[in-house]
């Protein structure tokens, strides 16, 4: 039996990321500033972007990783 497989789409895939409130909060971190997005702190350090909460502890070097693995778990 093959399943279907559910997809999870972002309404901001669809028009602009410019558009997305998360997207843009992420975008606008200046070097040491820290967001709190739902139970995610991202900072920004002069090279990359955080995000870290009681389970984990992510590293990305561009905004737009940082914001699809922002996007994928809230």
């Amino acid at each position: 039996m093959v399943m279907d497989m559910l997809i999870q789409t972002n309404l901001y895939e669809f028009i602009s990321l410019d558009d997305d409130p998360v997207f843009t909060k992420i975008r606008n971190l200046q070097t040491g500033e820290e967001i709190k997005i739902d139970s995610f702190n991202i900072r920004k350090n002069e090279r990359f972007y955080e995000i870290e909460n009681d389970e984990l502890h992510e590293v990305f070097k561009s905004v737009d990783k940082c914001y699809a693995f922002i996007s994928s778990k809230i």
